[in-house]
């Protein structure tokens, strides 16, 4: 049931801190007009308009940003977790399973690729994805070390192979080099061609790219391990 003007009124009168407790409503309301009379322009109409036109920018502004940052708490949660899991990783195939499948699920994308570029993979295991010499250049250029690219029409098969028909959105990072390893590639794809955009932050990727690049020389490396389990006679 609507309320009349007079009730709407008696309750304002009775209750004097309403609008200041609820003082989201205050844009809403239309400002009265100062009537002078003859050609006297309301300026304070104007000015009172503006301000709540500015409150409404800044109550769009605060909820974005707010929106920003649990998104960003989300996705360092999702990182944290899926590096956790790579660490737990008992050799380098379970590594590479781990990153190329239960990544998926834990990052909320659709398609991991990790590869490798070379063309004599004979000393790796069968479980690493090669590229051809030059693709990593061909794809990043020179110098950059993360790609992001939305609203693909098709993403590249050498990269995610069967699954590339599904990749609309991608984010290429780039491995150096390592000692017993050539420079590579991690790559995530997503259906949704706006999950990844030029623009967007890459701090995690970076971070990603440099946890991978240190477990895989870790499982490649020949040399012994630099911690040992000390023996039950404290030596």
């Amino acid at each position: 049931m609507a309320l009349s003007e007079e009730q709407i009124r008696d309750y304002l009168a009775n209750n004097p801190n309403f609008l200041v407790d609820n003082a989201d409503l205050l844009h809403a309301l239309t400002p009265p007009a100062y009537q002078a009379g003859g050609n006297i322009v309301d300026f304070q109409r104007y000015m009172v308009e503006r301000l709540q036109e500015d409150v409404e920018r800044l109550d769009q502004y605060q909820d974005a940003l707010i929106a920003a940052s649990r998104s960003n708490l989300a996705s360092q949660q999702q990182v944290h977790t899926a590096l956790l899991a790579a660490m737990d990783a008992s050799n380098l195939d379970h590594l590479i399973h781990t990153v190329t499948n239960d990544w998926v699920d834990m990052l909320n994308v659709d398609a991991i690729a990790l590869c490798l570029e070379g063309d004599d993979p004979t000393s790796f295991p069968a479980t690493i994805q090669w590229i051809e010499p030059g693709k990593i250049a061909q794809l990043m250029g020179q110098e950059g070390a993360i790609l992001l690219r939305d609203h693909l029409t098709a993403a590249s098969k050498d990269i995610f192979g069967p699954a590339a028909p599904l990749v609309r959105a991608e984010a290429l990072v780039k491995l150096a080099p390592g000692t017993n390893r050539p420079s590579g590639i991690l790559a995530m794809g997503s259906r949704d061609p706006d999950y990844y955009t030029p623009g967007q932050g890459t701090e995690l990727l970076r971070f990603m790219g440099a946890a991978m690049e240190r477990l895989l020389d870790q499982w490649l490396n020949t040399r012994p391990p630099v911690y040992r389990t000390k023996e039950l006679s404290g030596n």
